[in-house]
């Protein structure tokens, strides 16, 4: 076709056909300029835009041979070269200028370009910017595309990439962006998530110096800088992208803060989004300096398996995050639980409105899992250790910024087939440095499965309320679990539970604290401490969620929702508040959970029964309740029953020690 035929037709797509060309043919030019992205042609200039230096000096290195090639088709007097993520071309004289905003090409231009929205206060939103930032991702297939072919002519083929798949979430960078937000790493040209090759190399150095024993190989193939010596690395790491848009908008909500300088635990939800990659797949290429190197490719790419399997990477990988779909157990210790779970739903950053008005999008998050393991830590140690101490002690498990702790979480989850409820099955995965942290973290998870759920209506068992799903069920097996009814087995458990903390920390004193008050920012963690009280219930005729048929028709019935559960509900003085009635100070109101947890347990041997957990039970209210509880012939396994009917002081006082029992 000649260059006269070819002038009434636009120069974009002259171009894109002979790019088209030249891959079919497979041409040195085709290779080169396979992510060459087209940025205009005007007075005989043609402007191409490249990824980075390095592919943009092979370009000009062959630009007179694509000089003469597009001759036929697109005379050229000069050819710019650029690095750059390209732009758009200049409109013509017969074409009418668009004064609107460009249409959003990647979510770093999204996030620059998106107005906050306002929440009721007049304080900016940030999850509306995060969601157009996704939003604009998902137009990015064909460049996630063009960018993967990139990788694998840069590597050599298939041969020098594998492909990892993440199982949940995944955030690599963590870095202040547009507005104070804290983004993933967005590539700079192109604007889209991806993993520097610098994170991928630091990732395989680290482990390689940790488990290689050939301390010169690895300094040959990764290279080395100390001091004034330097030598090069053999081989190198590409950028690594995703394989088709992932981005996604997630959020994190501390719910029970510690509060400083009073050293209280506090209900303080506050959500904060955040944007994450959800189950992405990335494509991840190798490429030797030399010819003679290319067998020690597969050396490298396994250091970076082994660490991709057994450790993760980014930032929250003791939450979830980061996690590959194969990935073995990291730490020394480690145990694994089944687990069966019914759930009103697991929200993360789209939860349904209070009156359901939209579904919301429900997700199962292993962070929660965390989270309910955390608070029962809490519950626990409260009771055997100053503040002071109990936070060192959650630092030192759980981790904090800068520091991994000695406990790591994970779960293997098969999704969810339906709603109302949602089920779960899958596994916990606990895993410890030292056999004392499993232990410990092992009888917070049981104790939590045991006294509550886990999520969305934690405190209460699944049932119908007023049409609407509520509470939630969990069933965590293993060695003689779920325990029997009786009392011995009971006791026998919290003093393990005891025994398990006190191995990891000695104490020689008990301590109380106070629940709190109804009120924002007055409700206070629970503790298991003398103030505290567990009973048990019988109830034979409980009826298990796996055998309701219909959860219309039957959620709302008697034997669903269990005899502890029908007493807390079928009483004023003990309800939580709703509809202008019911008493806070036992059932809770909005912004105050409930002071009662309420579990149902369905033992292998023996009746069902419900476990009633009753916080602060001194307080005259709460007292009433486990009297009520008493009559009906629950037995109190732990805790004592009180006298007193001073409810406590509105300044609930810090804790403080008391004489062992």
């Amino acid at each position: 076709m000649s260059y006269k035929s070819n002038q009434s037709r636009n120069p974009s797509d002259i171009w894109q056909d002979f790019i088209a060309a030249e891959q079919k043919s497979l041409s040195k030019l085709g290779k080169l300029l396979t992510s060459a992205i087209y940025g205009g042609y005007d007075n005989s200039v043609l402007t191409l835009f490249f990824a980075d230096e390095a592919t943009c000096k092979a370009a000009k290195g062959q630009i007179q041979p694509l000089k003469d090639k597009l001759k036929s088709r697109l005379l050229c007097d000069r050819i710019d070269f650029r690095i750059g993520s390209g732009a758009p071309p200049p409109a013509s004289s017969n074409q009418k200028l668009d004064t609107k905003l460009p249409k959003m090409g990647n979510p770093l231009q999204a996030l620059n370009l998106t107005e906050f929205g306002l929440d009721k206060k007049g304080n900016p939103l940030a999850q509306p910017v995060l969601e157009s930032a996704a939003n604009a991702e998902k137009g990015c297939s064909y460049l996630y595309e063009k960018l993967n072919q990139r990788t694998l002519y840069l590597a050599g083929g298939e041969k020098n990439t594998f492909k990892v798949s993440f199982s949940w979430r995944m955030r690599v960078g963590g870095t202040r962006g547009f507005a104070e937000l804290l983004l993933p790493a967005l590539h700079p040209v192109f604007g889209i998530p991806y993993i520097p090759a610098s994170s991928l190399k630091g990732a395989a150095l680290a482990w390689a110096e940790k488990h290689h024993s050939n301390k010169g190989e690895i300094q040959e193939l990764l290279g080395m800088l100390e001091g004034k010596t330097a030598k090069a690395a053999k081989i190198e790491f590409l950028d690594a992208f995703p394989t088709k848009p992932c981005l996604s908008v997630d959020v994190a909500t501390p719910q029970w803060p510690w509060q400083n300088p009073e050293q209280k635990v506090i209900y303080n939800p506050e959500p904060h989004p955040l944007l994450t990659l959800e189950q992405p797949q990335f494509l991840i290429g190798f490429c030797p300096t030399t010819a003679q190197y290319a067998d020690k490719v597969e050396v490298v790419k396994n250091w970076l398996k082994n660490v991709l399997n057994t450790g993760g990477i980014g930032s929250r990988v003791s939450g979830g995050y980061g996690r590959t779909v194969s990935q073995e157990a990291q730490l020394a210790h480690s145990k694994s639980f089944d687990f069966e779970l019914w759930t009103q739903g697991m929200y993360g950053s789209n939860p349904p409105a209070k009156e359901n008005h939209y579904q919301g999008n429900p997700e199962f998050r292993p962070t929660a899992i965390r989270g309910i393991l955390r608070y029962w830590f809490r519950a626990v140690a409260l009771g055997l250790y100053d503040a002071e101490n109990c936070i060192k002690l959650e630092e030192l498990l759980f981790g904090k910024l800068g520091q991994q702790g000695k406990i790591s979480v994970s779960t293997r989850i098969n999704p969810s087939q339906g709603k109302d409820p949602y089920f779960y099955t899958g596994k916990i995965i606990l895993e410890a440095t030292e056999a004392k942290y499993l232990s410990l973290i092992e009888r917070c998870l049981i104790l939590g499965s045991h006294l509550g759920g886990v999520g969305r209506g934690s405190r209460r068992p699944l049932h119908l309320l007023n049409r609407r799903m509520r509470g939630c069920h969990w069933f965590v097996d293993g060695d003689s679990l779920p325990l029997v009814g009786g009392e011995s087995q009971w006791r026998t458990f919290f003093k393990s539970v005891i025994d398990a903390f006190k191995a990891v920390q000695p104490s020689t004193k008990n301590y109380t604290s106070s629940p709190g008050e109804p009120g924002n920012k007055k409700r206070q963690q629970d503790v298991l401490d003398t103030n505290a009280q567990v009973w048990l219930l019988k109830d034979a005729v409980l009826l298990n969620p796996e055998k309701v048929k219909n959860w219309q028709n039957e959620g709302d019935r008697a034997n669903v929702k269990g005899a502890a559960l029908n007493l807390l509900y079928g009483d004023t003085r003990f309800k939580g508040v709703s509809g202008g009635s019911g008493n806070a100070n036992v059932g809770g109101d909005l912004g105050t959970p409930s002071f009662v947890w309420i579990k149902s347990i369905f033992p292998a041997i023996g009746e069902p029964y419900q476990v009633v957990t009753i916080f602060g039970s001194n307080h005259p209210d709460r007292l009433k309740f486990a009297t009520e509880l008493q009559k009906q012939g629950a037995i109190l396994v732990y805790g004592q029953m009180s006298s007193s009917t001073q409810p406590p002081s509105s300044n609930s006082p810090q804790p403080g020690p008391r004489r062992r029992r």
